[in-house]
């Protein structure tokens, strides 16, 4: 039924009222004239009804044989649109792009999403599958979902298993992630755990080897801490991967002053700005250096981003060498660099005990010390059999 309204919608049709004569002789004459009619009504005096453009040209014999005299109410279809809107040729070519542009943007891929990542960044699988062809704007007769999948796992490690799915305008990868095999402690290789820095012993764990400084004991870089070297009951020795945590007290000389050598500045930024339509860009303005770095907006409808937007490069280029001057700049050098190191030496350790001297007021601003901190030192260190030959 919807296609028969569809076609009669397209072909033009008129909506008219009958009065008076024998409506019952009228429409037999219009079966004999094979005039179509349809929704025909009967509201006492008249009655109403619908035929084809064509159909009510030639209706006006019956109309007259049967006494019936014919009102058109309504003229509806493209026909009547079009001879309506037949000035308005804008309107029309309008019309037109909107709907080529439908018919294009229809075979285009809207949106990318990725579905099942947990330690893998959206970002790198995004990456990846941009570089097989998958991305906004592109059209989804030129993607090869069937040999996606091979070529997805060849280019980032951690996964297992993906697909791509295209769902109308959406493209969704779906991965399953790879369980990671545990580390596994080599306990087979011999091997003894040394000192990595100078330090005072505070702490020996051992889980496999032999214990060579108690605690309390100071060491310096390249000690032994843990032997591989086991003896057993019989007096005979077995040569072992050394395992174990060991921790020292170590001593940091913190000394931070602004350098004589010159810095280097930004002497120039290139920008553009990259209209994003479908997979296309279109750039305003000259090219920025291949290391320009892109800022991308979406436009979106909720969450959902949309393949249209406005990309902006950016590179700096740096040139320029000049000195801090004044003693202010010179401090504030000095601080922030302590800064940075006491941050990374937090991280990787305790801090026991702090003594740091600021002289911030003098022409050459500094920041110097020491800082008593707890931290692991051992490193393992392999030991290498000689074989002698019969």
């Amino acid at each position: 039924m919807l296609i028969v309204q569809l076609i009669r919608s397209l072909l033009g049709y008129v909506e008219f009222t009958g009065t008076g004569g024998f409506p019952e002789r009228f429409l037999n004459l219009c079966v004999k004239y094979r005039i179509p009619l349809w929704d025909l009504k009967n509201h006492g005096d008249s009655f109403t009804g619908k035929t084809t453009i064509h159909g009510y040209k030639s209706i006006r014999p019956a109309a007259h044989r049967s006494g019936v005299r014919l009102r058109i109410d309504t003229r509806r279809g493209l026909p009547f649109l079009t001879a309506k809107n037949k000035k308005r040729v804008g309107l029309l070519i309008g019309l037109l792009v909107a709907v080529l542009l439908v018919g294009v943007l229809s075979s285009r891929i809207w949106t990318v999403s990725v579905e099942g990542n947990d330690r893998i960044p959206e970002e790198q699988i995004l990456a990846a599958a941009e570089t097989l062809g998958v991305q906004m704007g592109a059209r989804r007769k030129t993607l090869d979902t069937e040999n996606f999948s091979e070529a997805l796992l060849q280019k980032i490690d951690g996964l297992s298993w993906a697909a791509l799915n295209i769902d109308s305008s959406k493209a969704i990868i779906e991965v399953r992630e790879s369980i990671p095999k545990p580390e596994m402690a080599d306990t087979q290789t011999p091997a003894n755990i040394i000192a990595a820095e100078d330090g005072v012993l505070t702490k020996v764990e051992v889980y496999s080897g032999t214990a060579a400084l108690p605690v309390d004991s100071a060491v310096l870089k390249g000690d032994l801490l843990i032997s591989g070297v086991v003896k057993n009951l019989d007096n005979s020795e077995t040569l072992k991967g050394a395992q174990g945590n060991v921790y020292a007290k170590v001593k940091r000389d913190m000394v931070f002053a602004c350098p004589e050598t010159p810095f280097v500045a930004c002497s120039a930024v290139r920008e553009r700005t990259l209209l994003y339509i479908f997979g296309l860009q279109i750039p305003f303005g000259r090219r920025t250096g291949d290391a320009a770095y892109t800022v991308r907006s979406y436009l979106s409808s909720g969450e959902t981003s949309l393949p249209v937007g406005v990309f902006w490069e950016r590179s700096a280029i740096y040139d320029s060498a000049y000195t801090l001057e004044t003693p202010a700049d010179k401090a504030r050098y000095a601080v922030k660099k302590y800064a940075a190191a006491y941050k990374d030496l937090w991280a990787e350790s305790v801090i026991l005990e702090t003594n740091i001297t600021f002289d911030l007021k003098s022409e050459q601003p500094s920041v110097s010390g020491t800082i008593l901190c707890e931290k692991e030192i051992g490193v393992n260190q392999e030991i290498f059999v000689e074989k002698i030959s019969d």
